[in-house]
């Protein structure tokens, strides 16, 4: 089985729902300083104009927002986060070049975070560092690094900010890199503890999506893990994952278990999704072969929409190739 590593995806959208929970768990002594009651506001449209020309290598997860101060000094602050999954040597500069242009396009201070999601221990970058002719600059960013929290996996179980369950189902993918078997029990234990927790829904929803991307199984352990969630609920009388219910309709439907009115609607939503992908790689690619265009309408929606978010960093079609390698082959 292929271990997943890009979790971009994920990422942002459980970071949109739950960022004030993400800051309390990673950087609490920001956190307290935040007015929370005051809102808070995405930018990351402004902050994809700021840093599109920035040949830093790829963006594995970024995200710009504006948060207002409990002291009243400065009524806003730009807090910039990062999650970065593997080690890259550019990544205090890209810090240093981002919160520069941050500061010079709002002029506004601008706080600096990342989370190093990756297994490296050793790898721990906290500031970026130049000098030239008596002239030096200096950036030193927070950071939370993953690998410090799996450490001690009790403590996370015990702990109720939802954050903890994505460092454990993070922990879980390491753990278990070897042992689909391992994993399958891994994701299960994590999503019971999620039902138990007494989230609201929305949050339910996203760490489940987070959850069911990261710790990704093989198709015929997926669908046992979809048989023992739809147990669980039955027998606790819980109806939390409606989006699960969706998904377990998908793989039976790729397995030809679903016929009739439910199949016609989600293949021709498939389709539709395959056709958006297909013109996306033609104009980054050029023609695609009947083989591959074959092979994008095989794909899964999940898949289709990992698929999406990857092109954008396709240069030739043997990037498409390495990824169908990576991704299609168990």
């Amino acid at each position: 089985m292929a271990d997943q590593q890009d979790y971009d995806s994920p990422w942002k959208d459980i970071l949109d729902l739950q960022f004030e929970e993400f800051m309390a768990f990673f950087f609490p002594s920001a956190h307290a300083q935040i007015n929370w009651r005051a809102g808070h506001e995405f930018l990351d449209k402004e902050l994809q104009k700021i840093t599109q020309d920035a040949a830093l290598g790829r963006r594995v997860v970024d995200k710009l927002v504006k948060v207002q101060l409990k002291d009243g000094q400065e009524q806003w602050v730009l807090v910039h986060v990062e999650v970065q999954t593997q080690p890259a040597s550019g990544f205090p500069e890209r810090m240093f070049v981002y919160h520069y242009r941050i500061r010079d396009r709002f002029g506004a201070r601008c706080a600096t975070f990342g989370v190093l999601a990756d297994g490296d221990p050793s790898w721990r970058p906290a500031e970026f560092r130049d000098e030239l002719l008596g002239t030096e600059l200096v950036l030193r960013f927070s950071t939370a690094k993953l690998l410090d929290y799996e450490a001690d996996l009790p403590a996370l179980e015990e702990e109720s900010n939802p954050f903890a369950l994505v460092v454990m189902a993070h922990a879980g993918v390491r753990a278990t890199a070897a042992d689909p078997y391992a994993r399958l029990d891994w994701k299960f234990g994590l999503t019971r503890r999620l039902f138990e927790r007494g989230y609201k829904r929305q949050q339910i929803s996203s760490l489940y999506r987070f959850i069911d991307w990261v710790m990704l199984l093989p198709e015929e352990l997926e669908l046992e893990y979809d048989r023992r969630v739809d147990e669980y609920q039955e027998e606790h009388k819980m109806e939390y994952l409606s989006s699960m219910e969706r998904r377990a309709m998908e793989r039976g439907r790729q397995a030809g278990l679903l016929e009739g009115v439910q199949q016609g609607v989600l293949q021709g939503e498939l389709s539709g999704r395959a056709a958006t992908v297909q013109r996306q790689l033609a104009r980054r690619l050029g023609v695609l072969s009947k083989e591959d265009e074959q092979r994008i309408r095989s794909l899964s929606v999940t898949m289709l929409d990992r698929l999406a978010d990857d092109l954008l960093d396709f240069a030739e079609p043997a990037d498409l190739q390495r990824w169908f390698t990576r991704y299609t082959t168990q």
